[in-house]
């Protein structure tokens, strides 16, 4: 019989939490990969979403789930030298101009929605010949530490920050 890993585990309980919300029309899901990478011997997951109301000019959350070797190996070979878990990664995406002014008010909202000790980074790429002025911000939310499976509850809790941080990026849209 099939014994699912920590990763299927947290990625159904993920996908279902999001999927709930697609279902009752609070968000769009606009994309959904689930990657085994044989090269490397790793999982990723990722599922990319926005808020309902914003279709033309939403800002993007993807959120993503990772395993590598060391910890599928160690969770199928019942190796107790680490507890397995998986990667969680928070990314959102939206296009930006007055980059002095408007990278920290994000900061500082998502600070305020995800607390102080997560790491928050802001990457901005704009193609060198662009006539336009904004720059694509990619913001990663990360963890630092791996996710378990008695996180459940914790990864479900999530959800409602990801909305939350949805919502109150909204305004910064462009600007």
């Amino acid at each position: 019989m099939f014994d699912p890993t920590v990763f299927d585990n947290l990625k159904t309980v993920l996908e279902g939490a999001i999927y709930d919300l697609d279902l009752d029309g609070t968000i769009v899901i606009t994309d959904r990969h689930d990657f085994v990478d044989l090269a490397h011997f790793s999982r990723t997951y990722h599922i990319t979403f926005r808020l309902q109301e914003s279709e033309e000019t939403g800002v993007l959350c993807t959120v993503t789930l990772q395993t590598k070797l060391e910890q599928i190996a160690g969770e199928l070979l019942q190796q107790n030298l680490t507890k397995p878990g998986c990667m969680l990664t928070i990314t959102f995406y939206m296009p930006i101009q007055q980059i002095e002014t408007t990278c920290p008010l994000i900061e500082d909202t998502l600070l305020g929605i995800w607390g102080a000790n997560r790491l928050i980074r802001q990457t901005l790429r704009r193609d060198y010949k662009s006539k336009t002025e904004a720059y694509d911000n990619e913001i990663t939310i990360e963890f630092g530490r791996l996710i378990h499976e008695e996180n459940v509850t914790d990864l479900q809790a999530m959800v409602p920050y990801m909305l939350k941080s949805l919502q109150q990026l909204q305004p910064f849209y462009g600007m």
